[in-house]
């Protein structure tokens, strides 16, 4: 008998273990299967997260290159129904318009090529305002009489009406001072960002498009291309003004500078010259720049924290796309705290690797002009429909504010000796306040240069800003300044 019940509660005990053993394995399956399904969760709950980020980011920055996209067939299906609203200058004159011809719509440019690069075309594609406001110009928002009567009589709704910034005297001033050249010059305001005019050469008929394309793509000029935002060159002296500045705030005593310039000097194994191998004698700050002394810069370079001057160069938007409704080529700037010698020396002259476009020069000056404060430049101030209602409106955009309010003044008195006793001389006017810096941006070996000047110009309380570039124009001073001269002159009469 006691054998019997010892073997029972063996077989007992055997059971229990085994009831405790399945319940910690049922339990270790069930965490096991909360933790699969808790990670699950997770994973479609990042998904979710991911997807509602795309959506938010797609809504606030891509849609807008979905919508005015010329390939969209909502735009293509608007085109059947509604007439393209015109694009119109800040002084009330019609650059681009629908009309009608033998029954058939034609797109018209009252100006020709004048406005090419900026208000572009629109055949074969679009191109400039025409394609960044596709999608302003095909919509109707005439009011609803107008609507259901071209309905009912088979007639296409007016479209919207896009207001540029631009003013048709100051574009013709840079239009025909640039006569000839190949370049580029804008004119903004600087408190605002406006842009007043935006001239690229060489230029083409917007009008004709469609029966000159075949040149228009194969030309060795790049016809279609708006130096003003997509063209790069090296922004030579214009760049000195940069340097300067960053000089001024490592050394509170600038006052104090001098060089005695030869008309070249020899830093590792590199030779540098002065523009035309001029010598300069003895310089301080201020007459360096006055005379856009190269030796007495890259001596000033030397003396320089590399880590401060990239990061002064880059928040003036070196190595950034400057922001605006057009097409537009991010600049180039490499040079860093592990940069040699010789790409210094380059750097603080405005040569070596440095690369920016027209408009980026004038962002630059501008951010002078303002006491520090860098503006969003943009090209239209409203939308309004046929009846005149505004449907839109641009609010201006502080970017940021690099500079200091004094340091923009000391850098201002010093471009002001630029144009009064300085290189920049043939900008200069009686008539109004000037002050700016010319360039000489050498492009090859051969040692040619593209002509710069970049400067502002003020009267009343009224100011200009001007940046023009001229490809192989040689002298900023000798080339250059006198187009900007013929701008600020056209602006302020």
């Amino acid at each position: 008998m006691s054998i019997l019940k010892s073997t029972k509660q063996e077989e007992a005990k055997t059971q229990n273990f085994i009831k405790r053993k399945n319940k910690t394995g049922s339990r270790q399956k069930k965490k096991r299967a909360n933790r699969q399904i808790l990670q699950i969760t997770y994973m479609f709950v990042f998904l979710f997260l991911g997807l509602i980020g795309y959506i938010v980011y797609f809504v606030a920055v891509e849609s807008k290159d979905v919508i005015t996209d010329a390939h969209n067939r909502r735009l293509q299906q608007l085109e059947k129904t509604v007439s393209r609203g015109k694009i119109i200058s800040s002084d009330g004159k019609t650059l681009a318009q629908t009309i009608t011809e033998n029954g058939k719509e034609e797109r018209d440019y009252p100006y020709g090529r004048m406005f090419a690069h900026v208000v572009g075309y629109n055949d074969k594609g679009k191109s400039g305002l025409e394609a960044k406001y596709n999608f302003d110009l095909l919509r109707s928002d005439a009011n609803i009489f107008s609507q259901v009567s071209c309905n009912l009589s088979g007639e296409k709704t007016p479209g919207d009406n896009v207001y540029t910034t631009l003013n048709t005297k100051v574009q013709k001033a840079a239009y025909d001072a640039l006569q000839g050249k190949k370049g580029a010059v804008v004119a903004m305001d600087p408190s605002t960002g406006k842009i007043y005019a935006m001239v690229s050469k060489p230029d083409f008929r917007p009008g004709k498009v469609e029966e000159n394309w075949s040149e228009l793509n194969n030309s060795s000029s790049s016809l279609l291309l708006n130096r003003a935002t997509q063209g790069l060159y090296p922004p030579g002296s214009t760049f000195k003004v940069v340097t300067a500045l960053e000089f001024m705030r490592e050394h509170k005593d600038y006052k104090k500078f001098r060089y005695h310039c030869n008309g070249h000097t020899t830093v590792g194994d590199l030779k540098i010259h002065c523009y035309g191998g001029e010598a300069h004698g003895t310089v301080g700050l201020e007459g360096a720049l006055a005379k856009s002394c190269n030796t007495a810069f890259v001596h000033i370079a030397q003396t320089l924290n590399k880590d401060k001057f990239a990061n002064l160069a880059k928040d003036l938007m070196f190595d950034s796309t400057v922001p605006i409704n057009l097409l537009a080529s991010k600049s180039r700037f490499s040079f860093n705290k592990n940069s040699g010698i010789n790409e210094l020396a380059h750097t603080a002259i405005g040569q070596g690797q440095t690369l920016i476009t027209p408009l980026q020069n004038a962002v630059v000056m501008s951010t002078i002009a303002n006491d520090g404060v860098m503006m969003q430049p943009y090209l239209v101030d409203q939308v309004k429909n046929v009846d005149g209602g505004v449907i839109k409106t641009t609010k201006t955009e502080q970017i940021s504010q690099p500079l200091e309010k004094a340091e923009c003044e000391t850098l201002k008195k010093m471009l002001r000796k630029v144009v009064t006793k300085g290189t920049g001389t043939r900008a200069n006017s009686s008539e109004y306040q000037v002050y700016g810096k010319t360039g000489s941006a050498e492009y090859n070996s051969e040692k040619d240069s593209h002509a710069w000047f970049i400067g502002c110009a003020e009267k009343n309380g009224k100011k200009i800003v001007v940046s023009v570039l001229v490809e192989n124009g040689g002298s900023g001073g000798k080339v250059a300044a006198p187009i900007a001269n013929k701008v600020f002159h056209a602006f302020f009469r």
